[in-house]
């Protein structure tokens, strides 16, 4: 009751009466509203702004996400936590119904993505396929001046190596017992044929004639010309030494004899080589092997000979793939009648390559021509043989040249080299659909030709003048993949494989199985641990120019960790130790040698793998006595998502598996601390 009695009296004090009082009223409302609006900047724009905030919050994405590690999921744009890549914006679409290889995205998360398309072309694929190589000697200007029967060299006329010999010049004058016993059994045929001139025998007669016939074939296999045979039967006079001639011109490239040597039949006296025409061998990748045909012209050129050109024709490519450098041997031909180059020499070449829809070689200058299987240089309009062995010639066809007249039409289709990508058995590209409101994505795997410059040939999968992804692709998959759709590492949708999880789930059982590799720690003396110091020290190096991508450096760090282990006394490691030690040191020289011989950063990454094995077994069976923890550390994705451990100083990831590129991606499983060793 007082309340109520209250409230009446506050109203009746606060009621206007009168026109003036309500006048007065009406002039304290807009006074007070005025003063509102200055103070929050106006009730109508306030609510504008915020609507247009809400509007634009609404239009962006709430969700960040990596494109490697789709499991970060995050409020704000910024870096992965794992691998430091950029985030993109995690968008579902519309809710639409898309094909399983599709997917939309806004116009907003395209542009902040940076993906870029350009349309399918064709063009003619064209390379510039670069060769080492080595000149060497024509095999088939090669010849050897041998003695053809038993004696003593009393003559040398070649007495240097490098002389040049025309072909029928004299080389040695040798005296040869059975050369002279061979001249007598000429005469004597000669004087019995003679004393049966007027006997009436047939059988006589032939016999005679038979042994004189044996008698200058004996002497013409020992080296005597029919001229010279023909001068002893004339004059009946026998000669104690025997000239042999220079078979071809030449230069002498090796002497194997001395003036007063005794010989037998067959030893090699002189090597005589006709420079005039020389072969290269030259080194190519597997991967060049689409751009090069027997007949091929190629253009190199010597440090000799600065600015100066030489052409030569390939004349053989090696069907065998060499195990170790992962490159074929190719021959090429040259000539050499200015006699410039020589053997020995080292020379850079290039072969300029153009390929039709067929993957075809294309070489105006060969097309309809007809060439010899065994010397490339005869080159001709029609069917024939070859001027040098007689052989029938072959189409250029048949060598995996073009056959058809080219025109437009018959190139092939090019992407560039940044739109597919390549798992090792597939290839996919992303198609961006055209005439779509909001941008419209699809997956296709494709047949990838070889590889042009900054191009790809395209066999399969494309139509031109499609759109292919050429920046943002692995943005556009990592989408796809986090809506379990197809994509690149997950071809049947679903789940990604466990390669790529860095979550707990993977990393406890890869923890449970490197537990359950670690060996006994052996408690070994102070000695022993410092001589593991420079081992350690190397290592490290290998390790940390592996992850800066540095392959000479890495190369230099296996030479070094291969000389450590040699020099490291093994008398240090006592008892089960000492067969530990040997079991160690072993592993670790072999992967060392393998990594020291390494010519891409790929295969050093794989001689790092095999060397990290043991040296962490080297940490777990002995430890270190270094001042400062070793840390290991492991990353899922490495070796073809087996996963794979190795040693490091630091305690921020420095993946070696994949340097920049991802650079953080793996995680620090366990600390080693430093240890003194026992007592001595």
């Amino acid at each position: 009751m007082n309340d109520k009695v209250t409230n009446k009296n506050i109203l009746q004090k606060i009621t206007p009466k009168g026109v003036a009082g309500w006048i007065g009223l009406v002039i304290v409302i807009i006074l007070a509203f005025s003063f509102g609006i200055m103070i929050s900047g106006g009730s109508d724009s306030s609510q504008t702004t915020t609507q247009e905030h809400t509007a634009e919050a609404s239009a962006k994405p709430t969700v960040w996400t990596c494109s490697m590690h789709p499991q970060i999921k995050l409020p704000k744009p910024g870096k992965c936590p794992i691998c430091f890549m950029d985030l993109i914006p995690l968008e579902t679409g519309s809710g639409e119904d898309l094909d399983p290889s599709q997917i939309r995205i806004s116009k907003f998360a395209k542009e902040l993505a940076k993906i870029q398309s350009t349309p399918v072309s064709r063009g003619f694929a064209e390379a510039e396929i670069r060769m080492v190589g080595k000149i060497a000697y024509d095999e088939r200007k090669v010849n050897y001046i041998t003695a053809w029967v038993p004696g003593r060299l009393d003559r040398l006329y070649a007495d240097f190596t490098g002389m040049t010999v025309n072909k029928g010049d004299h080389m040695v004058y040798m005296y040869s017992p059975e050369l002279l016993a061979a001249q007598e059994e000429l005469l004597q045929a000669k004087k019995a044929i003679r004393a049966l001139g007027k006997t009436k025998s047939s059988i006589l007669k032939g016999t005679a004639e038979q042994t004189l016939v044996a008698s200058r074939e004996k002497l013409s296999l020992y080296g005597l010309t029919d001229t010279q045979i023909q001068e002893i039967e004339n004059t009946e006079q026998t000669t104690t030494h025997l000239t042999i001639n220079a078979p071809i011109g030449g230069v002498v490239v090796h002497k194997n004899a001395k003036e007063g040597m005794y010989v037998k039949t067959g030893t090699q006296i002189y090597t005589i080589v006709d420079l005039s025409e020389l072969w290269i061998y030259f080194e190519a990748y597997e991967s060049d092997l689409p751009w090069l045909r027997y007949g091929q012209k190629v253009q190199f050129s010597s440090t000799s000979f600065p600015g100066e050109k030489f052409d030569a024709i390939i004349s053989f490519i090696d069907p065998v793939v060499n195990s170790k450098k992962r490159t074929i041997k190719i021959r090429a031909i040259v000539d050499n009648k200015n006699n410039l180059l020589k053997p020995d020499m080292f020379v850079s070449g290039i072969v300029k390559s153009k390929l039709d829809s067929d993957g075809k070689v294309i070489d105006k200058n060969l097309s309809g021509k007809w060439i010899s299987p065994m010397h490339p240089e005869i080159v001709k309009n029609s069917p024939g043989s070859c001027d040098v062995c007689g052989m029938a010639l072959v189409k250029a066809e048949e060598l995996g040249y073009s056959t058809k007249a080219i025109t437009d039409k018959d190139a092939p289709l090019l992407v560039p080299v940044t739109s597919p990508m390549i798992t090792g058995k597939r290839a996919i590209v992303y198609v961006e659909i055209p005439n779509e409101e909001e941008p419209l994505f699809e997956g296709r795997e494709v047949e990838l030709g070889p590889r042009a410059g900054d191009f790809y040939v395209v066999k399969s999968g494309l139509e031109e003048g499609e759109l292919v992804v050429v920046n943002g692709a692995f943005k556009i998959d990592a989408e796809l993949q986090i809506q379990a759709k197809p994509s690149m590492m997950s071809p049947d949708g679903g789940v990604a494989p466990p390669g790529h999880n860095h979550g707990d789930g993977g990393m406890a059982s890869m923890k449970q199985k490197s537990e359950k590799k670690e060996t006994i720690n052996h408690n070994v003396n102070s000695k022993a641990l410092t001589s593991l110091k420079p081992l350690y020290e190397n290592y490290f190096e290998i390790q940390m120019a592996l992850a800066s991508d540095d392959l000479n450096a890495a190369t230099n760090g296996y030479t070094n960790v291969l000389n450590v282990v040699k020099k490291i006394d093994m008398s240090l490691f006592e008892g089960d130790a000492h067969m530990v030690w040997m079991k160690i040191s072993n592993s670790i020289s072999q992967a060392a040698k393998v990594g020291s011989n390494a010519e891409s950063i790929e295969n050093s990454r794989k001689s790092f793998l095999l060397l990290s094995k043991p040296i962490v077994e080297l940490e777990n069976s002995f430890g270190h006595n270094e001042n400062k923890n070793y840390y290991l550390t492991f990353c899922p994705m490495a070796n073809d998502n087996k996963g794979a451990h190795w040693l490091q100083t630091v305690d921020t990831v420095y993946n070696s598996f994949y340097g920049e590129s991802m650079l953080r991606c793996g995680e620090i499983q366990k600390t080693f601390s430093s240890k003194s060793g026992k007592e001595e």
